[in-house]
């Protein structure tokens, strides 16, 4: 394909990305659909399941409240059919015709003969849907997810953009990521790596909360993303099987078999996981900077990267009783990341005798070894549903690195000047303990007062040392080897009332942090302790305003206060060579940023939103770049350099075209101000996203999903153009049980980026290429074996918990 046919394709799909955001097609009005479930004896019949389908296809859904109530909206009238389950009680089904909205329907379930078998319901769920305090992006059963790693599921997600590793939401970054409600321990390098093995085949959804409330760990300005794995309640022995492929188009090849078991009788649930990877991938760099003395830098740098991971996930679940649980869960990453990178680098100068060439190899090795345990309890203490919950973690993870630098420099006439070979060794211990209780207790009317603790302890060890090769071997370089020990203590409580006055509904919460963190630099003639020891109070704050009977048009003013401490990655004084002339490095001096958010939303028809919102975040963490002209040489670290303060309008736009054809569309335009004394950066922007879901006859499902952004700004960094389109196809054979997708990402090989760098009078432009355009397969089979057993559902703590880990 010419260059001229792929820039005129790519017009025609972003007209039709843009396009999609104002077709949205006539509606009639809104009505809702509510009632009262009861059984026989006129009892409320609780938590049951209650869907509204047009079809085979499911339009609303909800789960009854403790009196048997129910519900939701239905996007116009007409004829419907609802249909109930629950364990104890026979399926219920009845057709309705709605003209208007039914608020006062009661439904009479009848009591089970003998064990019920599920009720199956085939539907999709948007792949898109809002929620008062989040935005929750439904990944099951959707083809554009095959194959990806949680990481790339973050680029598709609503307002989230990835960068190298960084993420933000709503154009504001330091974004943490939690796992099933618990906030995962590990930063930098270790983040992506597990990130990167955490495939979609695991995941059922993943939830984006930009404006996290007072029960959340303050940590993270940016907000938080929640990734919801995949549970199986299902009694009896059952569980899937299956295998991804994927290859990078004219590059290289991935594959990933897993398997899932789950058992369940009565009291008792266990369910165990296993899966292994292997990927390979690669990316290229381009630098181009200038010196003072009139000296022009260029480097082009390419690597290629191998992934090997094996990945166990066991758990055990004991209903104590109908009100209490215990659970015990296990998870294990282990693996090897392996990277070669060659960099080539010149600088020429106006006099041609004063020009270099670097040529050099930059290998580099990590192993992982990741365990979590966790305990979770949970008692129900009254019939309103009222809980206490415990939740706690230990997590012990064993990185093991070596980065080496081989490189020669030559002069004018290739003559060589300088033989550089020397491995860095940065083997890390870290050993994290949590302990969270929280009590939630409800009150008549609605109300609702929330309180609780957590204590967090975190040691980390890691030594640092480099060897050089003399005597046709590797030995240590005395002088030059340093330990950095990191402790942080943090002990925090929090409280929170919700409930409604005035016609509006309310959460008002207060949460404080006292951090206690110590790093100690031994040996390399630079012993340092860097002692912080600060108290915060976190303040949130979120009303809602509903604007009409049915709820569906309401107005949401939210407020909070977030941190952001720096990582023991960013704090720890490590040096490497990423090229001849480029060294990364930590700083242990780094303070905390904080930010301040405020947003204001308008939600119509239930579905429609549009939000304004400001943040503001001194001290920023920033990624910067300081020149040293004398050695040529660029330093990459962090510092808390000046403000970010970033404005920021959504409008997100789901629309029906058919009964077969869904599509969610957003459109985030942000205005970002980032000053410094060493730079100011004051730019506009937006990030347009569509997604649509295509439901075919036979069994046969299609999604394509778009973005496209003109620029981002982070810190004093700011990119070009980054644009993708990707499209999936599934189909379902064996009554549902075996599922294959297939899935092309980056058609038109546009998620690669140019960004140019500022900082004091140092301009450096980058130009990166990896491996996005990816064809992947995917096959999974369901299996259900023995007899179904009766249970009740149980939900496992660390859905509901707020658990997080430093």
């Amino acid at each position: 394909m010419t260059w001229s046919l792929q820039t005129l394709l790519m017009k025609i799909v972003v007209f039709f990305l843009v396009g999609m955001f104002f077709v949205l097609g006539a509606s009639a009005q809104a009505v809702s659909v509510g009632g009262r479930i009861i059984d026989e004896s006129g009892q409320p019949v609780a938590f049951a399941s209650v869907a509204v389908l047009k079809g085979s296809s499911i339009i609303g859904q909800k789960i009854s409240a403790e009196d048997g109530s129910f519900k939701l909206m239905i996007d116009s009238a007409g004829r419907y059919e609802i249909k109930i389950r629950h364990a104890s009680y026979a399926a219920f089904s009845k057709e309705i015709q709605l003209q208007a909205s039914l608020d006062s329907e009661v439904l009479v379930l009848k009591k089970s003969e003998k064990q019920l078998r599920e009720v199956t319901v085939t539907a999709s769920k948007p792949f898109v849907t809002r929620k008062i305090d989040r935005v929750v992006m439904n990944v099951q059963d959707n083809a554009i997810a095959t194959g990806k790693s949680s990481m790339d599921l973050f680029r598709l997600a609503p307002g989230v953009f990835v960068n190298n590793g960084n993420i933000s939401i709503n154009g504001v970054w330091g974004t943490r990521v939690m796992v099933n409600g618990r906030m995962l321990n590990l930063r930098g390098d270790d983040l992506k790596n597990y990130l990167a093995n955490l495939k979609s085949n695991d995941i059922k959804s993943i939830e984006i909360i930009a404006h996290p409330p007072a029960e959340y760990d303050a940590e993270g300005s940016g907000g938080i993303i929640n990734i919801v794995l995949k549970k199986n309640l299902n009694s009896g022995l059952n569980g899937y099987v299956g295998a991804d492929y994927s290859i990078g188009v004219g590059k290289y090849p991935a594959y990933q078999p897993y398997l899932s078991l789950n058992y369940r009788k009565k009291k008792v649930g266990l369910s165990g996981s296993y899966s292994y990877g292997w990927e390979k991938n690669f990316q290229d760099i381009t630098q181009d900077r200038s010196f003072t003395d009139n000296g022009q830098y260029h480097a082009v740098t390419s690597s290629t990267g191998w992934r090997n991971s094996n990945n166990v996930k066991l758990g055990v679940t004991y209903d104590i009783s109908n009100k209490e649980y215990l659970a015990i869960d296990y998870t294990g990453q282990f693996g090897w990341y392996k990277d070669t990178s060659r960099s080539v680098t010149t600088i020429n100068y106006p006099v041609q005798q004063n020009n270099t060439l670097s040529d050099g190899i930059f290998p580099s090795l990590t192993k992982t070894k990741f365990s979590n345990i966790g305990l979770n309890y949970g008692i129900t203490t009254d019939s309103l549903g009222s809980k206490f919950t415990l939740v706690s973690d230990y997590t012990y993870n064993d990185r093991n690195g070596i980065s080496g630098t081989y490189s020669k420099t030559f002069d004018f006439n290739k003559t060589l000047i300088a033989d550089t070979v020397f491995n860095f060794l940065y083997p890390s211990i870290a050993k994290i303990f949590t302990a969270d209780v929280k009590y939630n207790k409800v009150f008549k009317r609605g109300m609702a007062l929330s309180f609780g603790g957590k204590a967090t302890v975190t040691d980390i060890d890691n030594d640092n040392g480099y060897e050089n090769y003399k005597n046709g071997e590797w030995g240590h370089i005395p002088g030059l080897g340093f330990n950095y020990k990191y402790s942080e203590k943090i002990y925090a409580g929090f409280v929170n009332f919700s409930g409604s006055a005035a016609g509006m509904e309310y959460k008002i919460g207060l949460r404080g942090e006292n951090s206690d963190i110590t790093g100690t630099l031994t040996g390399g003639g630079q012993d340092t302790i860097v002692k912080r020891n600060y108290f915060n109070l976190f303040p949130s704050i979120f009303l809602k305003k509903n604007l009409n009977k049915d709820e569906s048009n309401a107005i949401t003013l939210s407020y909070n206060r977030r941190i952001k401490r720096p990582s023991y990655f960013e704090l720890n004084p490590y040096k490497y060579f990423i090229d001849n002339y480029t060294i990364q490095t930590g700083n242990p001096f780094l303070n905390p940023q904080f930010t301040n958010a405020v947003e204001l939303g308008y939600t119509f028809k239930s579905q429609y939103y549009i939000g304004l919102s400001y943040s503001h975040t001194k001290d920023v963490i920033n990624q910067v770049i300081e020149n040293d002209p004398a050695l040529k040489q660029m330093t990459i670290l962090r510092k808390n350099t000046g403000s970010n303060t970033v404005y920021t309008s959504t409008f997100s736009i789901p629309v029906r075209i058919t009964e077969w054809w869904n599509t969610s569309n957003n459109l985030l335009l942000t205005y970002t101000e980032s000053k410094a004394p060493e730079f100011s950066i004051k730019e506009g922007s937006l990030v347009l996203q569509t997604e649509q879901d295509i439901s075919l006859t036979n069994g046969f499902g299609i999604n394509l999903n778009g973005f496209y952004t003109p620029k981002v700004v982070t810190g004093n960094i700011v990119t070009g153009r980054i644009a993708s389109v990707d499209l999936g196809i599934q189909k379902k054979l064996l009554k549902n049980k075996l599922t294959i997708k297939a899935s092309i990402s980056d058609i038109f090989y546009t998620n690669n980026f140019k960004a140019t760098s500022y900082y004091n009078e140092s301009v450096i432009r980058i130009r990166q290429k990896e491996q996005s355009r990816i064809i992947s397969i995917s096959s999974v089979y369901n299996f259900n074996l023995g007899k179904a057993f009766k249970s009740k559902e149980i939900k496992s703590s660390n859905a509901d918990e707020k658990s997080r880990l430093k």
